[in-house]
């Protein structure tokens, strides 16, 4: 991000420097044409001395009068672009911070509530005497906290890679059908209840990139899903080709997303519902999908309609 405000600075300048320019040389041009014409009246009596003495004083009053006029447009026009400029180049910088902010607040947040479980469960053990069975139920509620507690924060860490583009291993070429449906496989194994209820893979999709960091976002998105789809819910994944792209696509009959959330939907920690009756989760999921969409050269979108469902589409470069 950085180093991007630093590039749109760099060219932003030398553009005000060659506008200053331009500018100044238009108005200074303009005025010194004026003053370079025949506008005053010389007495007959006067020598010719006196007549060049008269006209280099009248020339050098008006090329002082047109160098000021010259230097107060030049000033309120590049103070005026300036301003402009620099509003719109720091404006992203401005909302990176009021982001980060929000970020740290909700990470903290969710960071707080399986600490507090930690520190409540242990103070009860040591407060007071506890049998073997109570004991082996705060164990287990410590263990849950603890692996929650690491989900967070390698979510959080997986995040901040993409955002660094550190993500290993170069591009190579893949069948995006096969990995979609390696992913579906993988996931059922992994959560038995769900598979999705209808696939259709188109044959010989190749694409460019990391298979593994695909199959990651597909099974992020599987997860959102059927996390949030609610028992009944039925998935379905589809492939499909243009000619310069490849598209995944999850689709969902559950509750949908309403209109005023679909935007904030991607940034991390944020939760349609965070309610105590919502599923277990962080808000990182759809988060990291679309940040490693974004860094292998991807695009992860979404469209839904509350009461109808929700449709992901993961597109990427196509190989041809």
């Amino acid at each position: 991000m950085f180093r991007q405000a630093r590039r749109r600075l760099t060219l932003l300048y030398i553009g005000l420097f060659a506008f200053v320019l331009g500018v100044f040389s238009v108005v200074f041009y303009v005025g010194f044409r004026t003053v370079l014409g025949p506008a005053f009246d010389v007495a007959p009596d006067l020598s010719t001395a006196q007549a060049a003495g008269l006209a280099y004083r009248v020339a050098l009053e008006r090329v002082g009068i047109a160098l000021i006029v010259a230097n107060i447009v030049t000033v309120g026009l590049v103070g005026t672009v300036a301003w402009i400029l620099a509003n719109r180049t720091l404006r992203p910088i401005r909302d990176a911070h009021t982001r980060q902010r929000r970020f740290v607040a909700d990470a903290s947040h969710e960071m707080r509530t399986p600490l507090a479980a930690i520190r409540a469960t242990a103070e009860s053990g040591l407060e007071q005497a506890t049998t073997a069975e109570a004991m082996r139920r705060g164990m287990t509620t410590i263990v849950a906290s603890t692996e929650r507690l690491a989900r967070i924060t390698n979510d959080l860490l997986l995040l901040a890679r993409t955002d660094d583009r550190i993500l290993g291993s170069p591009p190579e070429p893949f069948d995006l059908s096969v990995t979609v449906a390696e992913s579906i496989a993988t996931f059922h194994l992994a959560q038995p209840g769900s598979r999705p209820s209808r696939v259709n893979l188109a044959p010989d999709l190749q694409v460019g990139g990391d298979p593994a960091i695909t199959e990651r976002i597909v099974t992020n998105l599987f997860d959102n899903a059927f996390r949030y789809g609610g028992p009944a819910v039925s998935v379905t994944v589809a492939t499909s080709a243009t000619e310069r792209e490849a598209l995944v696509e999850v689709s969902d009959n559950g509750p949908g997303i309403a209109t005023v959330d679909l935007a904030r939907i991607f940034e991390p920690f944020f939760r349609v519902r965070a309610d105590a009756g919502s599923p277990e989760g962080n808000g990182l999921g759809l988060a990291i999908a679309r940040s490693l969409a974004e860094r292998t050269g991807g695009r992860l979108t979404v469209s839904s309609q509350p009461g109808i469902g929700s449709t992901f589409r993961l597109t990427l470069p196509r190989l041809r």
